[in-house]
């Protein structure tokens, strides 16, 4: 007899439906298990839980159209970076938010702030939007095999933004910077906090607080960049000198 197929995909757990070596995934996952993938008691297949655990698991049964999996093995911090970095992006349309969350977390990114400055326009993001931008997430997850889910915030200021941040390697995107980082930096080692501003950019009271704040100014480039363009650079940019 055939062995029944692995889905192609990774499912969510929430942490506190995680107990002893049984997973129960929620109604949406399990619809998807179920009826998407069509997995059949023995079929394998795997879970994240956010807070950094992978579960290889079995299911074992599907009463109800609820999923339940024993766990076969487990695994902690898969496909995490060994250094944190919180990205702080200056408050940029529903859209735009929505590419950072979608291509941010697939890079590493520990934790989102998107910043509501003086050129954004608008107040901080609500519970909806954080909402959505956390379902986002979780799906870019999903997606990307990583194991731990990003905090997902909006800071009513830029202040309170940098108040928040851990101490480490500041970096910040502004086209009279100097190029990108050097290989004279050394491999960047503790964790690292990286700022982009909204549409039009960082007021010159803003830039001049972030650089207070000990953020580096780096350039880009010559070529005029988006929000969400210029936030996913700068972070493929410092990932690409973790050690």
């Amino acid at each position: 007899m055939r062995e029944p197929r692995r889905p192609d995909t990774v499912f969510w757990v929430d942490p506190t439906a995680v107990q002893g070596d049984r997973i129960t995934l929620d109604p949406e996952e399990s619809h998807h298990l179920l009826h998407v993938h069509r997995a059949v008691p023995g079929a394998s297949f795997v879970a994240v839980d956010g807070v950094g655990g992978t579960y290889e698991c079995l299911l074992e049964s599907s009463a109800r159209g609820i999923a339940v999996g024993r766990i076969a093995s487990r695994a902690e911090e898969q496909g995490e970076l060994r250094v944190p970095i919180v990205l702080l992006v200056g408050l940029p349309d529903a859209g735009p938010s929505e590419t950072v969350v979608s291509h941010a977390v697939p890079l590493g990114v520990s934790a989102i702030d998107f910043l509501a400055c003086a050129r954004s326009g608008r107040p901080p993001l609500g519970p909806a939007r954080l909402g959505r931008l956390s379902r986002i997430a979780v799906s870019a997850l999903k997606q990307s095999r990583r194991s731990r889910l990003p905090e997902i915030r909006s800071s009513g200021s830029l202040g309170a933004g940098i108040a928040a941040l851990p101490q480490g390697a500041r970096f910040m995107a502004d086209p009279d910077g100097r190029p990108g980082l050097q290989p004279g930096d050394g491999l960047l080692k503790g964790s690292i906090s990286l700022a982009v501003g909204p549409p039009g950019g960082f007021t010159s009271e803003e830039a001049e607080e972030l650089r207070a704040a000990g953020f580096e100014p780096i350039s880009l480039g010559n070529s005029r960049l988006t929000t969400e363009t210029a936030a996913i650079a700068l972070l493929a940019v410092a990932r690409n000198h973790l050690k």
